[in-house]
């Protein structure tokens, strides 16, 4: 057992809720002083053994333009992905820069990078092995006769994204961006002592989404999504929607953007899941959002159809001293 590699990168199905980490030209990118997000998953529970993701952000914009778009923003983020009996998984770090170019009053492109401090481990502890079995029993005691070359492995990575942003009237948005993730490919981000061979491949991201005005008179948004992800020989392909709500709750003075929402629809992942989305947004402050994946792969059978629930939580906010 000298290979060990935990080489695709995470997804979430709400991943518009993990800004940093999608795309580093996303931090700062909103409106607000600060944002964090929290993010958890619990992926193939049915079969046992499931991965658990977790993540956590804040971001902000240092600078801001004359029409409160950011010209500079930092963030920070961290997630664990872990799995099995070994707990097996990856653990990162990731503080990421971003600096905007304002094209129009409505409009501007970003760029960013992410620099990535990570660790990829296992626990082999709880793990039985043949050679521990005395031909009647057990024996813990026993050697495992595994060449078990290592248990922890840390290394540093790099990440860049593009990302252009349209804003309406409402100060409803359209964008798309697109991000490199594990730009170094460094073989020391897996538990393999195989060299190059076994590195995690470069992961090239694209996501995009818009809010499009309908229901003149309520305020109502529909909210097309997508995204392509492609690294190594993995590919993921999934678009869908949301419909914005609008629940009546807004000051009559700055309309869009103190209105709460209730936002609902769903996800198709190519060959892999149909997810459902509910969402609930207090004046653009904090949003509560759960989703499921109803599993149509080829593990179908062995998941009885069950995949992934994953909840997420933001928190946006105005400094006191800019109220």
């Amino acid at each position: 057992m000298s290979n060990l590699s935990f080489s695709q990168g995470i997804h979430f199905s709400q991943w518009y809720e993990a800004p940093v980490i999608l795309n580093p030209a996303n931090a700062g990118s909103f409106f607000g002083d600060y944002r964090a997000n929290l993010n958890y998953r619990n992926q193939w529970a049915t079969i046992g053994n499931s991965y658990k993701t977790m993540y956590a952000s804040y971001d902000m914009p240092l600078r801001k333009n004359n029409n409160e778009l950011k010209t500079t923003g930092i963030g920070a983020s961290f997630y664990s992905d872990k799995a099995g009996k070994t707990n097996y998984g990856r653990t990162e770090a990731l503080l990421s820069l971003s600096q905007s170019v304002a094209v129009s009053n409505n409009m501007d492109f970003s760029v960013g990078l992410g620099f990535v401090y990570g660790q990829v481990s296992a626990n082999f502890d709880n793990l039985k092995w043949d050679n521990q079995y005395d031909g009647t029993n057990y024996d813990e005691s026993l050697p495992t006769g595994e060449n078990i070359l290592n248990t922890k492995s840390t290394y540093i990575d790099l990440n860049a994204g593009f990302l252009a942003r349209f804003i309406g009237r409402k100060k409803n948005e359209t964008n798309f961006g697109i991000s490199l993730l594990n730009a170094t490919q460094t073989s020391e981000n897996s538990l393999s002592g195989g060299g190059n061979d076994n590195s995690r491949s470069m992961r090239i991201l694209f996501h995009g989404k818009s809010e499009l005005p309908i229901a003149k008179y309520r305020g109502d948004f529909l909210v097309p999504t997508l995204y392509l992800s492609a690294q190594g020989a993995s590919r993921v392909v999934a678009l869908g929607g949301t419909y914005k709500l609008n629940l009546g709750m807004q000051s009559s003075y700055t309309g869009y953007y103190t209105s709460s929402f209730l936002e609902f629809g769903g996800i198709y992942r190519y060959q892999d899941a149909l997810v459902a989305i509910v969402k609930f947004d207090w004046e653009q402050k904090v949003q509560i959002g759960a989703s499921y994946d109803i599993n149509i792969s080829r593990l179908r059978n062995a998941s009885v159809y069950q995949g992934g629930f994953e909840i997420s939580l933001v928190w946006k906010g105005t400094f006191i001293w800019n109220q």
